[in-house]
């Protein structure tokens, strides 16, 4: 693994942010800031394309905005059902080509907007918003 050397500026509020966690935890700024970007930024998975890989990779540079309209987007209602129909099919009589083709790409895509969903309230969670409050009352 090759290390490259580069200048960041920081904005002071930031810098005083990160600093502190230095001091806190009793390990060099540097590390702090190297943790710091690695954990904002989203792991690219090999077995992804290049497409999504990249799509994915500017999620941390969104707007909390953008990123909940992320989170709480869905597949469209009739790429949806037709899922739902395909697969309901394939329990009851093998699919044809086309059927079969048609269920792997809305397959595809059904998984993308998850995987959109799952990384947009990872960042909206270390972004310090509660994305999934708890609706249960207490138990008294």
């Amino acid at each position: 693994m090759s290390i490259h050397a580069i200048t960041l500026s920081l904005p002071e509020a930031l810098y005083q942010r990160a600093n502190e966690a230095a001091q806190v935890t009793n390990r060099p700024l540097e590390q702090v800031l190297t943790q710091s970007i690695a954990l904002s930024l989203p792991v690219l998975e090999s077995d992804l394309s290049a497409a999504v890989r990249s799509e994915l990779a500017v999620l941390p540079l969104l707007s909390d905005a953008k990123l909940w309209a992320i989170a709480r987007s869905a597949m469209d209602k009739r790429k949806q059902a037709r899922l739902q129909t395909l697969a309901e099919t394939q329990k009851h009589r093998p699919l044809a080509p086309v059927e079969k083709a048609e269920l792997g790409q809305l397959m595809e895509e059904a998984e993308l907007v998850m995987l959109r969903k799952a990384e947009a309230y990872q960042l909206l969670a270390r972004r310090g918003h509660i994305v999934f409050p708890n609706t249960e009352a207490p138990a008294r």
